[in-house]
């Protein structure tokens, strides 16, 4: 398989005088291929590009990765409204790369699954839009793989919780910006649990059982109430895996179920 076709720093989102980057790996001898927009943030507060799962191109998937705000630049929600600005971008401009803008998905891990999550369940939810750009395009993906990312924020305002889960505490509350218990309003706004519905994009999830960054419970519920609404998801547990999950564990079933809803679905 030939190397991608690798574009860089292209601006994704404006807001007055930032301008925010992503990057795009496109296969070769892949005509109109899907993009994955994989989100490279961490905790809400670092965002990586070096990391996007450029292997991906050798399924035949284009991957996107978009540089987002992080909590040490603005509180929630402003990274929501940043990755939905990217999902905006890539249906309002891919065509000129080559891109099939009608099949996009969405991956990330941890903060990222968090992102993603969201993503997947809360098309046409105004508040967490933003004013990036293109507005007239749709933030609407069509599959979502969730890698061990927290979907109720809420709970966070939960002393034992917060004993048990000091880290995830920490960059939560630097994420909305105080205390949960004193945000939690906004805490519900960027929360995925809030927003299932059966109109919600289909799912994978990948946990590990022994994750003490992100109590792997987060998955479990986020699994039950997407089933409960009638949305196809599967929730794939890791046994003996810790926060992050290594690739080899996981990589046939998320090209299998991107391939599945961005290549075969219709």
């Amino acid at each position: 398989m030939p190397a991608p076709r690798t574009i860089r720093d292209i601006a994704y989102a404006k807001y007055g005088d930032l301008t925010l980057p992503l990057d795009l790996h496109i296969p070769e001898g892949i005509q109109n291929p899907p993009v994955i927009l994989w989100i490279p943030v961490g905790g809400w507060r670092n965002s990586n590009r070096e990391g996007a799962p450029v292997w991906l191109t050798e399924h035949g998937f284009a991957v996107a990765c978009n540089h987002c705000r992080v909590s040490s630049e603005a509180i929630a929600p402003a990274t929501v409204h940043d990755c939905k600005a990217a999902v905006r971008w890539l249906r309002a401009n891919g065509k000129q790369y080559g891109l099939n803008t009608t099949r996009i998905g969405v991956s990330g891990s941890s903060a990222g699954g968090h992102l993603t999550a969201l993503l997947g369940v809360s098309a046409g939810v105004e508040a967490l839009e933003g004013d990036g750009g293109n507005p007239k395009a749709s933030s609407t993906v069509q599959a979502a793989c969730d890698i061990c990312g927290p979907t109720d924020l809420t709970r966070m305002a939960d002393t034992k919780t917060c004993g048990e889960y000091p880290a995830l505490k920490d960059v939560t509350e630097a994420f909305v910006g105080g205390l949960v218990a004193e945000h939690l309003d906004l805490a519900k706004l960027v929360s995925p649990l809030n927003y299932v519905s059966a109109e919600s994009a289909p799912f994978l999830i990948i946990h590990g059982d022994q994750d003490p960054i992100v109590p792997v419970i987060e998955s479990h519920l986020f699994h039950d109430a997407l089933r409960n609404a009638g949305v196809e998801v599967s929730l794939k547990v890791l046994e003996g895996i810790g926060h992050g999950c290594p690739r080899d564990q996981y990589q046939n079933e998320f090209v299998a179920f991107f391939t599945k809803h961005l290549v075969h679905s219709r």
